[in-house]
């Protein structure tokens, strides 16, 4: 099992060190790979043992064997990016959608599901054009299945008053395509220490970053550039996740009654 899928599948048991040092190794694999034990601790502000006891949580004998993984990852990384570019963009699209259901099915809805039930409202916050038109489809959806979602317009003081305003049991449900964006997770920093009740849920691209960390509950797609620009890339992924889980949490809701 390749170490970005491990990562996925152990990481609700990692604790704020290790979703950091996870953080740094699934971005920057190649610097990090260079780096010794000790360079990597320095660099990250943790300990040694820190690095030891997260390479045992992944099933790794040591910090040796973590840097192989990181050197396989990178290998498939480059690999995926030649194959990428000599695929059509439709096999392309078509590999995303069948990694999306293997990575579903991974998935333990149990608490979301239950927490899903308890919310009186559900908030919605996105960033970016295209973030915002799948937040109008998830807060579609849960209009399907009877919940009340609140689309947040895209401005900071919107989610900087959402800790006073919202009640226990909400949720908020934030995407972004990197998880990195700074002003974003400043507020979401704020909230938690003013309502630790609200419950988060983070949908954001294929890497654990710092708006995952964050998160009570996090949910990650893949994208593929279409054939006519880079620049512009297909949030496919996104919606099949969120038809998905809706799925799920209408059918164990039928199932309860």
């Amino acid at each position: 099992m390749d170490l970005e899928t491990v990562v996925m599948k152990k990481k609700e048991s990692f604790n704020d060190t290790d979703k950091a040092i996870v953080s740094y190794l699934l971005k920057y694999p190649k610097e990090a790979s260079k780096l010794s034990l000790m360079e990597l601790a320095q660099k990250l502000y943790v300990s040694k043992s820190a690095i030891f006891r997260l390479s045992k949580k992944l099933g790794l004998s040591g910090f040796s064997e973590l840097k192989f993984e990181l050197s396989e990852l990178i290998a498939r990384k480059e690999q995926y990016a030649k194959h990428a570019q000599e695929l059509q963009f439709d096999d392309n699209l078509q590999k995303i959608i069948n990694d999306t259901f293997k990575y579903f099915k991974g998935l333990d809805l149990h608490n979301l599901c239950a927490d899903l039930d308890q919310a009186g409202t559900i908030y919605i916050y996105s960033t970016g054009w295209q973030q915002q038109i799948i937040a109008e489809y998830l807060a579609h959806s849960f209009y399907l299945i009877g919940k009340n979602a609140i689309i947040l317009p895209g401005a900071r003081d919107e989610v900087s008053m959402l800790g006073q305003a919202a009640k226990e049991n909400d949720m908020l449900f934030v995407i972004s395509f990197g998880g990195f964006n700074k002003t974003i997770i400043e507020e979401l920093k704020k909230i938690d220490v003013i309502n630790n009740k609200l419950k988060l849920v983070s949908l954001t691209s294929w890497q654990p970053g710092k708006l995952a960390s964050l998160s009570d509950y996090s949910f990650f797609f893949k994208t593929t550039p279409f054939q006519f620009s880079k620049k512009v890339v297909t949030f496919s992924s996104a919606y099949v996740l969120i038809d998905l889980i809706i799925n799920e949490y209408a059918k164990r809701r039928k199932l309860q009654r």
